[in-house]
């Protein structure tokens, strides 16, 4: 475990399979650092990076920027935290963001589509 900036370290981006991998951009580090800052709420990362078992076994897209350290999903606790995470999002980036019922996804991703917003459970 390394701690990657003021408020996040490695083992909140391993695997959540348990296989060790820690692995995450730095560019997602400076993004969730600046969504923390502007929101000041802090952020529980529930899902970082993932190994291709682990995105398969949780439903992941093949190409999913999880597999690459480039996403992370964090926790949600009402609408009042979503507007705020979500006005920082639209201020500072990423260019890739997925809405959950409970959670976020932002990516950082150079290799999918940029400027690309979807909602889970819902139409795309």
């Amino acid at each position: 475990m390394s701690k990657l900036s003021e408020h996040f370290d490695s083992k909140e981006f391993a695997c959540g399979c348990g296989c060790g991998i820690e692995t995450v951009s730095a560019d997602l580090i400076d993004i969730l650092e600046s969504i923390r800052e502007f929101s000041g709420i802090p952020i529980q990362i529930t899902s970082g990076y993932r190994c291709a078992a682990h995105n398969a076994e949780v439903g992941g897209k093949p190409s999913s920027a999880h597999l690459t350290g480039e996403a992370a999903d964090f926790w949600v606790s009402g609408d009042k935290d979503r507007f705020k995470f979500l006005e920082a999002i639209f201020t500072y980036g990423p260019a890739r963001v997925g809405i959950g019922k409970d959670f976020i996804h932002v990516d950082v991703s150079h290799a999918l589509p940029a400027e690309v917003c979807w909602l889970y459970g819902g139409k795309e």
